[in-house]
C-alpha cells in the first residue's frame, strides 16, 4: 500500500522540478546558436547571452551597461541601428537590423537583430533581441556580386572584342585588299602615276592593322590570365628613347615634332616589355591626335614613392565628359585621328591593364579645345 507524499515532499519536487526547468532554460541559451540581449530605452544592455563570447569574444559582462551602438558598432552602421531602435522603442513594433559589430580581436562581425518591444512588461521591462552571426552569409553575398561583376566585365570583354574583330580590324585589311587590286591594275596597264600613293596608303592599312592586332593579342592574354608580369630593373630613359625612335617615322609623316625632358638616367623595377607597350601606345595617341606641325613632348618625373612618365601634345584636345570612358570597357570612345586615323580605344585599355599591373595609376587631362595631357605612375620600390 503506497502511502501519499507530505507537503513538504510535494513542496521538494516542485523546487526540483522548477529548478531542473530553470537548467535547462540556462542551458538552451548558453548553448544557442543566437545571441538573446536585453535592452534599455537608452540602448545600454543588461543582460547579454553567454554565446556572446563564442560569436564576439567578449564575455557578456564586458557588454553590460554600456553604450552599445556607440562603443560597439561600426560607426557607418550606428545612424540606422540607433533608428530601428527608437522604432521599436516609440511604436512598440517588432524590427529588425543588420550591422557590423566589433569582435574583440579588432575584427568586425556581421549581425542581425531581431527585436520586441517588451519595455511595458513587468517581469522584463526591456527590449529583447534575438541576434545571429550573418558574417559567412555576408562574405557569400559579397562574392556573389562580384562574381556578377565580373562576368557582367566578362561579356562586355567579349561583345569590344567582336566589335573590334567585325568593324575596327575589317577596315584596314579593305583598305589593303582595294588599293593592291587598283595598284595590281595600274601596273599591269603600266600606268604608274598613283603607285607612290597607292603603296604608301597599303602601307599605312597594313601598319595600323599590325598595330591593332598587336594589341588585340596582348589584351585577351591579359583577359585570360596567360600573359606573365616580370619585373626588372632596368633603365626606363632607355625604353622611353627607344620607344620614341621607333615611332619617329610616323611623327615625321605629319611633321610633328617629339621633344624629350627627361634626367640622364632613371632605373626602375618593372616588366619590359609591358612598359614599352603602354608607351608605345600613349606616343602613337599623341601622334595620331596632333595636328600636321605640331609637338609631343615626353617627360619623366621622380617622387619620393613613384615616378610619373607624361606624353603631351598640342592636338585636338578630348571633351572632359569623355575622358572618364576612356579606360572604360563598358563605354566605348573611339575618334578618327586628325590624318582620319581610326583607332577602337583598345590601346588605353590595355596601358591601364598594364599599369594597375604594376600598382600604378594612369589618367588623363584636357580643356576639351586644345592639347592632352597622358600620365601614368610606377611606384619606386
Amino acid at each position: 500500500m503506497s502511502m501519499k507524499p507530505s507537503y513538504e515532499e510535494l513542496e521538494q519536487q516542485i523546487k526540483e522540478f522548477k529548478k531542473s526547468d530553470k537548467e535547462k532554460l540556462n542551458q538552451l541559451v548558453k548553448n544557442s546558436f543566437d545571441m538573446i540581449v536585453l535592452l534599455d530605452s537608452n540602448g545600454f544592455q543588461h543582460y547579454v547571452s553567454e554565446s556572446c563570447e563564442r560569436i564576439l569574444g567578449f564575455k557578456p559582462e564586458e557588454l553590460i551597461n554600456i553604450p552599445i551602438i556607440e562603443t560597439m558598432i561600426h560607426p557607418d552602421d550606428q545612424e540606422k541601428t540607433s533608428a530601428g531602435l527608437t522604432e521599436i522603442i516609440k511604436n512598440s513594433a517588432n524590427g529588425g537590423s543588420q550591422y557590423r559589430h566589433r569582435h574583440k580581436n579588432g575584427s568586425w562581425v556581421y549581425l542581425e537583430a531581431f527585436g520586441t518591444n517588451q519595455i511595458n512588461n513587468p517581469l522584463i521591462k526591456s527590449v529583447v533581441l534575438n541576434v545571429r552571426d550573418i558574417t559567412e552569409r555576408k562574405k557569400s553575398e559579397e562574392e556573389l556580386l562580384e562574381s556578377r561583376a565580373r562576368l557582367r566585365e566578362a561579356n562586355l570583354t567579349k561583345d569590344r572584342f567582336f566589335s573590334i574583330i567585325g568593324h575596327d580590324l575589317k577596315s584596314p585589311f579593305n583598305s589593303i585588299v582595294g588599293f593592291s587590286e587598283i595598284l595590281l591594275e595600274q601596273i599591269n596597264e603600266k600606268d604608274y602615276a598613283g603607285i607612290e600613293e597607292y603603296a604608301t596608303i597599303i602601307h599605312d592599312s597594313s601598319e595600323r592593322a599590325m598595330n591593332l592586332l598587336t594589341n588585340l593579342l596582348e589584351w585577351s592574354r591579359t583577359q585570360t590570365g596567360k600573359i606573365e608580369f616580370n619585373p626588372e630593373y632596368h633603365e626606363l630613359v632607355t625604353e622611353i628613347n627607344d620607344v620614341v625612335e621607333l615611332l619617329n617615322a610616323s611623327a615625321q609623316q605629319k611633321s610633328i615634332f617629339i621633344s624629350k625632358n627627361l634626367p640622364h638616367d632613371m632605373p626602375v623595377e618593372a616588366d619590359k616589355a609591358m612598359v614599352k607597350t603602354i608607351l608605345r601606345n600613349l606616343i602613337s595617341n599623341a601622334i595620331k591626335f596632333t595636328n600636321r606641325g605640331g609637338e609631343i613632348t615626353i617627360s619623366l618625373e621622380q617622387k619620393p614613392k613613384e615616378l610619373i612618365v607624361s606624353v603631351t601634345d598640342n592636338g585636338v584636345g578630348i571633351k572632359k565628359e569623355n575622358i572618364d570612358y576612356l579606360f572604360r570597357i563598358d563605354h566605348r570612345y573611339s575618334t578618327l585621328g586628325t590624318n582620319k586615323e581610326t583607332g577602337t580605344g583598345l590601346g588605353l585599355l590595355l596601358c591601364k591593364e598594364f599599369v594597375e599591373k604594376h600598382g600604378g595609376k594612369i589618367w588623363a587631362k584636357s580643356n576639351g579645345i586644345s592639347g592632352s595631357i597622358f600620365s601614368f605612375s610606377l611606384p619606386l620600390s
